[in-house]
């Protein structure tokens, strides 16, 4: 088995052939002990996520939020960060392309950051509002193209329907991409 390669930019990046095998690391690095995989429908549907849940090794079980719609929007954000909540997650890993990923970002931002989302957005002059406790998050993407799994922002659609973004700050616990 071939060891997966590293890039450290604003994020960790592995990649490379069974790069999944260190998800397990990954979350002991992060000490995230129960985390929710944030996907949608389609993946969920797929025996990828059992494959990445397995990988995880988890102890106590998966958490699975697979509502997460085309272009995320600021009420999935709510309803994940509810389910996050309830199911007493420490972190978070999403599995998809750029709308779960910018999903899980602002979910990973709200946990310990009051809200609302939209004070958070950049366009509001939020970014300084963002501290560095931000929920820990790993990223699985199985698309490429929107380089959500690389950068550290994440696009909502907000209950107005104006697409707003958020840039989050350089947190070693934030952004691990596998």
């Amino acid at each position: 088995m071939t060891m997966p390669h590293i890039i450290n930019y604003l994020t960790k990046i592995q990649f490379g052939e069974n790069a999944i095998a260190e998800l397990a690391n990954e979350l002991q690095l992060l000490k995230i002990k129960r985390p929710l995989f944030v996907t949608d429908k389609g993946l969920s549907a797929t025996p990828l996520i059992t494959h990445v849940i397995e990988s995880a090794q988890l102890d106590d079980g998966a958490c699975v939020f697979d509502d997460t719609p085309s272009n995320p929007t600021e009420v999935a954000v709510e309803q994940a960060l509810t389910y996050l909540r309830a199911s007493k997650c420490d972190g978070i890993i999403a599995v998809g392309g750029g709308s779960s990923i910018d999903l899980a970002k602002a979910v990973a931002l709200l946990f310990n950051h009051p809200g609302p989302l939209r004070q958070y957005a950049a366009i509001e002059g939020g970014v300084t509002k963002i501290k560095a406790d931000v929920l820990p998050l790993i990223a699985i993407p199985t698309t490429a193209g929107t380089g959500s799994e690389v950068g550290r922002a994440s696009l909502i659609t907000m209950k107005d329907n104006r697409k707003i973004g958020f840039s989050f700050s350089l947190s070693d616990s934030f952004g691990r991409y596998l």
